[in-house]
């Protein structure tokens, strides 16, 4: 049986605590062993640096970020950019599927302006049932899951998909008493809060974290609460129909 644990999957090291990380802490709270696992080394993470310093610097954060939400940290090692929808890249999804054999996994939509996410995204999908076919090959000894994990898609990036709209979800989770430890554990990815934006800071904080938090106040004026993180749960064929969200955070999930 799936234990207490939950798999975030990203396509790079800081998309983990951007996208989900205020559910994570709550999920934290509720008992649960998180992991934050990224596909990508981070190697275009900087405009100035090598792919080789930049990776050890990102890989320094991203362990550091993710010990503030209280989660391990795994890495894949896939070059930034690079991410394909192929067989390879499944079976590395399915050997960390069968080893952490988590009850809840978080992922990108399928849709999203950032490639690496939707592959991603799409990855896991081809993933999570495969891990649960003893027979389908991964380089792993654990067993195959035996069923399949409750699955959630974070927003895409800028919360919009590719007609220029915000993103529908169907799940809202109340972040308000997090916030601020959300934003901590995203600004430790420091080398990543000036590469896409000017690294000038508001009241101490930098600009890629107040574009973050601007999507939470978005989400959150939505359920009329100060902020959310959105999802979709994957509710194909034979996903878990049962919102667990809603048991496992009382009071703080919103369906729409």
């Amino acid at each position: 049986m799936a234990s207490k644990k939950v798999l975030s999957i990203h396509g790079h090291p800081d998309d983990g605590e951007q996208f989900a990380g205020g559910t994570l802490q709550l999920l934290k709270k509720a008992g649960y062993g998180i992991t934050i696992a990224a596909l990508t080394d981070g190697a275009c993470g900087s405009h100035t640096q090598t792919a080789e310093e930049i990776i050890a610097i990102r890989l320094k954060e991203a362990r550091e970020a993710a010990a503030l939400i209280g989660a391990n940290y795994v890495n894949l090692g896939i070059r930034d950019g690079s991410i394909e929808y192929n067989l390879e890249n499944t079976r590395k999804l399915v050997k960390l599927i069968r080893e952490i054999n988590p009850e809840i996994i978080i992922t990108h939509p399928t849709d999203d302006y950032m490639t690496d996410h939707s592959h991603t995204g799409r990855l896991v999908l081809w993933a999570i049932p495969e891990a649960g076919h003893k027979n389908f090959q991964a380089d792993t000894n654990a067993s195959a899951i035996e069923r399949l994990p409750y699955t959630y898609h974070t927003d895409p990036q800028g919360l919009t998909f590719a007609n220029g709209q915000i993103s529908r979800v169907d799940t809202i989770v109340d972040i308000s008493d997090v916030i601020e430890q959300k934003l901590k554990a995203f600004a430790t990815h420091k080398s990543q809060m000036g590469l896409l934006f000017q690294s000038e800071t508001q009241n101490g904080e930098p600009s890629a974290a107040r574009k973050t938090r601007r999507w939470a106040i978005t989400r959150g004026e939505q359920v009329r609460i100060e902020y959310g993180e959105g999802f979709n749960q994957q509710l194909h064929a034979e996903y878990p129909r049962k919102n667990i969200l809603i048991d496992l955070i009382p009071g703080k999930v919103y369906t729409l």
